[in-house]
């Protein structure tokens, strides 16, 4: 018999039983049923079993199934039992019935007085945890879904709308119920959305920016998925231009994994891809990976019985999928994704702001840790959709310390500037960051000026400062070599000409710094 450890930590507690690891990079899958007892409504075991990228069984997480802090999730409820990833990638998360099975009748008539719907998280070392619960929301109505960002929770179901709670307090704060039956609930760009199919189909967006811990807030729809769509898991990507959203519909109604991507604020559908050869089903629970050079999707099919795992490598509108696993007699999957540590970003922005100054437009921003970060590409879009480099700034390599950043963008423009971050490894992969905009009312002097622009054997460069100063003078490529640096001191207008000949075709920046401030100018070699 495997010893039961229970220790009690505020409001939640820990359960460890011979934890099993959640490898990065793996999946996770809720299964309900234990292959043996007949599926019913009235509870079923509850088990995370591990799987690799390719589909081979590693282990199972098991939850508890007696006692106290027994848990359980109705077999036959199909939005029941979805499975997330905490935004800062540390545990998976599900939402269920703090209960034994089976239950006097339908679990999902039960009260949240009589049987608690709880947050259960477990982490890459396996422990189970149950950091909050609610005997007062949800209420004879079905536990879905549960988003978190590894401190606070946002529980979603088939009434109440939105309720949040921590290790500290239960999940009875509701901080919205613009739509109260909500499918699924997640964390992208540090910000709330879910999915519904009750009024207007599709992903909803919350309104405030910041994740909400208090009542009154409010949700719009953000993709409109149509008329009839039966929308459940989504995922979009780093900077919230590309959403992938599962329907159970069957695939001749427009079921199957959609693929949305964003133009300024028009999302428009791609395409839709399969669940199978020869498959006719949709999909409901999703979960992408995307720190490869390609999106990976793994998501649950929407058959009644048998019903199966699939990844799908997302190059294009022909995208196969690739059945990794496929449910047994007497148990379903409802939940996937992939396991913590996975999706982990090598840089975590605290912020990022753009905002007009006499000097031009400032783009600011702060990350709370970086790992293997050589340097941020700038990049401006002033149409909404097409960006280009205009400029680069060196990153901290590896830390855990907040660092601060900042680039003046001294473009001759009126009108809206968008700004994004490619963040780019030394090992030459890159992540996106989100876009932020700026509105220039009228065109501003610039205080840089290079020509001839594109250059070829030479280029001059005149630079003003108001005060004597340091000022150093750097060109730069795209991968952050240097190929010139002087440092001079400036007072007034002040040109210079660098030999350029043995410079390789391509774009470079010619950046100028003086004391705290850098600016930098895009150029072009012939």
């Amino acid at each position: 018999m495997k010893k039961l450890l229970l220790s009690f930590l505020g409001f939640g507690f820990v359960l460890t039983a011979q934890a099993q690891t959640l490898t990065v990079g793996n999946i996770a899958i809720l299964r309900l049923g234990d292959s043996v007892t007949t599926l019913a409504n009235t509870g079923a075991a509850v088990a995370i079993d591990q799987i690799t990228a390719t589909g081979s069984y590693v282990n199972s997480v098991i939850l508890p199934r007696t006692g106290a802090n027994a848990v359980t999730l109705g077999a036959t409820a199909t939005s029941e039992g979805q499975l997330t990833l905490a935004s800062n990638a540390s545990s998976i998360n599900l939402f269920g019935y703090k209960s034994t099975y089976p239950y006097s009748a339908a679990i999902n008539t039960s009260t949240s007085a009589a049987v608690s719907r709880v947050v259960v998280s477990i982490n890459a070392s396996g422990v189970i945890s149950m950091p909050t619960l609610t005997a007062t929301n949800f209420s004879a109505s079905n536990p879905r879904c549960v988003a978190s960002n590894g401190v606070s929770y946002w529980g979603v179901g088939g009434v109440t709308g939105i309720a949040h709670g921590n290790s500290t307090s239960n999940l009875d704060t509701i901080v919205s119920n613009t739509t109260t039956n909500i499918r699924n609930i997640n964390i992208f760009a540090g910000r709330l959305f879910y999915t519904s199919a009750s009024g207007t189909s599709g992903v909803y967006r919350m309104s405030s920016a910041a994740l909400p811990v208090n009542s009154g807030n409010t949700a719009t729809p953000y993709i409109a998925t149509g008329t009839g769509s039966s929308p459940y898991g989504f995922a979009f990507n780093p900077d919230t231009s590309i959403c992938y959203i599962s329907d159970d519909r069957v695939i001749a109604s427009g079921g199957g994994i959609q693929k949305w991507t964003r133009a300024g604020s028009t999302w428009t559908l791609a395409y839709t891809l399969g669940t199978g050869t020869t498959s006719t089903v949709g999909a409901r629970a999703l979960s992408v990976n995307w720190s490869g050079t390609r999106p990976v999707i793994v998501a649950v099919t929407a058959e009644a019985s048998l019903n199966r795992i699939i990844s799908i490598t997302d190059i294009g509108s022909t995208s196969a999928a690739l059945t990794l696993a496929t449910a047994s007699a007497n148990t379903v999957y409802r939940g996937v994704s992939f396991t913590p540590g996975t999706n982990v970003l090598p840089v975590k922005y605290n912020s990022l702001t753009a905002a007009n100054t006499p000097n031009g437009n400032l783009v600011k921003w702060s990350t709370a840790s970086e790992k293997n970060n050589s340097h941020f590409n700038i990049e401006r879009s002033l149409n909404g959709s097409e960006y280009e480099v205009i400029g680069l700034v060196k990153g901290a390599g590896n830390t855990n310390k907040v660092m601060s950043y900042s680039f003046v963008d001294v473009g001759n423009y009126t009108g809206t500037a968008c700004y994004r971050l490619n963040q780019v490894d030394y090992d030459g992969n890159s992540e996106l960051s989100k876009s932020v905009c700026v509105t220039t009312e009228q065109a501003k002097a610039a205080v840089v000026a290079t020509t001839p622009n594109p250059f070829n054997d030479k280029i001059t460069v005149v630079y003003n400062s108001a005060t004597a100063s340091a000022v150093t003078f750097e060109v730069i490529d795209l991968i952050g070599k240097v190929h010139y640096n002087t440092t001079e001191h400036v007072k007034g207008d002040h040109a210079f000409t660098v030999n350029t000949s043995a410079f390789p075709q391509g774009i470079y920046f010619i950046r100028i710094t003086n004391g705290n401030e850098v600016k930098t100018q895009r150029i072009i070699k012939k």
